[in-house]
């Protein structure tokens, strides 16, 4: 018997395929960190399929706020650190 729901994975690259319109209208600075946050969904994708989400978008927008707050952290303990020496 198939599958009748697609799996996260395919959901979420589907999601961020129909973003490509968006992604070309961006200048090339932020066509780089739209893409890191895109990787951050990726890096996340087991995460995201424990969340029984019809909605793509949710577990999507939570992995980029992590991301986020991820590049955040390490360059407060970056500042951190130089400050320390």
């Amino acid at each position: 018997m198939g599958r009748t729901v697609p799996t996260w994975r395919n959901r979420i690259e589907s999601e961020m395929t129909s973003l490509e319109p968006f992604r070309r209208a961006l200048n090339s600075s932020d066509k780089l960190v739209f893409d890191e946050l895109l990787n951050g969904v990726r890096k996340r994708r087991t995460a995201g399929g424990m969340l029984p989400a019809h909605d793509a978008w949710k577990p999507m927008l939570m992995s980029m706020l992590i991301e986020c707050h991820s590049r955040i952290a390490e360059l407060e303990q970056r500042i951190e650190n130089l400050s320390e020496a």
